[in-house]
Parts: C-alpha cells; sequence; structure tokens
C-alpha cells in the first residue's frame, strides 16, 4: 500500500493493485442490512394492516370469481321444428297466406329458471318482414327443460301482397323458398 496526502495533512491509505491478487469482495448480509434500516412501529403495522386488507381482498377476488363462474346464466337456445305455409301449395290460394310453427325454448341453466314475459316472432323473406306472430302467453320455465311453443300467423299480421306471393310461388316452382 501507498500513503498520499491530502490538503488537510492527513494520511489516507490506498491499496495499489498487486499482480496475482483478487481484489476483495464484501459479501453482506440481510442482517447487516436490517441493522441499518429500522423501521418506526407505526410503519410497521401499517405494513401489516395492508399485507392483511390485500390478501383478504384477493381471498373475497377469487371467492366472486368461482361463484360467478358457477352461477351465470346462459342464453336459452331456441330451435325451429315444424314451419309451414299451408297456402303455398296452390297458386290461387293468396288471401290464406297463415305461418304455422312450432318452436322448441332449452334451458340450460342447471339452477336458474326462466320467466317469459312477451316473444316476438317475426319472418322475413328477401330481407323483407312479412309477417310475425306474438306469444301472448307469458309462462316459466323450470331450469334444465325443453318447452314447445306453438304458434299461427296470419291475417291481419301478414304483410304479404300480390306481387310477394307471386314470388313465393316462383321461388317454389324452383324448389326453394328461403325464409328467415
Amino acid at each position: 500500500t501507498t500513503h498520499r496526502k491530502m490538503h488537510s495533512g492527513v494520511e489516507i491509505p490506498i491499496q495499489s493493485p498487486t499482480p496475482g491478487l483478487r481484489p476483495l469482495k464484501r459479501h453482506r448480509t440481510a442482517r447487516y442490512y436490517m441493522h441499518r434500516v429500522r423501521d418506526s412501529l407505526t410503519t410497521r403495522v401499517s405494513k401489516f394492516v395492508c399485507a392483511i386488507f390485500l390478501g383478504l381482498l384477493l381471498f373475497l377476488g377469487i371467492i366472486t370469481f368461482i361463484l360467478w363462474l358457477s352461477l351465470r346464466p346462459h342464453r336459452p337456445k331456441f330451435h325451429i321444428r315444424d314451419f309451414s305455409i299451408p297456402g303455398l301449395a296452390q297458386e290461387n290460394r293468396f288471401g290464406e297466406d297463415r305461418l304455422i310453427f312450432n318452436l322448441t325454448a332449452r334451458n340450460t341453466n342447471p339452477n336458474i329458471g326462466i320467466y317469459y314475459d312477451a316473444m316476438q316472432m317475426t319472418v322475413y323473406y328477401q330481407d323483407q318482414s312479412i309477417g310475425g306472430a306474438s306469444m301472448s302467453h307469458p309462462f316459466y320455465q323450470k331450469p334444465k327443460t325443453t318447452t314447445v311453443l306453438h304458434g299461427v300467423s296470419g291475417g291481419a299480421t301478414s304483410r304479404v301482397n300480390r306481387r310477394r306471393w307471386m314470388q313465393f310461388i316462383a321461388d317454389r316452382a324452383k324448389g326453394t323458398v328461403i325464409f328467415r
């Protein structure tokens, strides 16, 4: 080691690099750093309270997520079982344009029933509404059940004119009349 004098005249020891020797590494433990930093009692208590609060919040969040997954309702599924327009079988039955249909409504929820207040069915042909029916009878559907719904529409609710009726007949002659 060599010594250098500072402006104040005090000598400071300086280690000069010597070949073959490695520099000293200081290993400090967590106890060394904890000894240097001391938290006050209020800081430790507030950290503990925050940790408890965040733990409870995480626990409640996980419970809420599990309950949501198990209790969330599923949409009912509707399928058309039968659909017919009896007047379409003959060209000259223009005034008899009744729609007769049977639907199935399936409630797939294991624990939740569905109350149907009012339902409206509309039939489209070439993106134009040609009629519909209102299911005016409200009903309750129990969980995991299928309900068959019957309906007839026609007369005042029909929006079919003579030109549209002739389009039906022309499509029927081609083999397919597409309703949606």
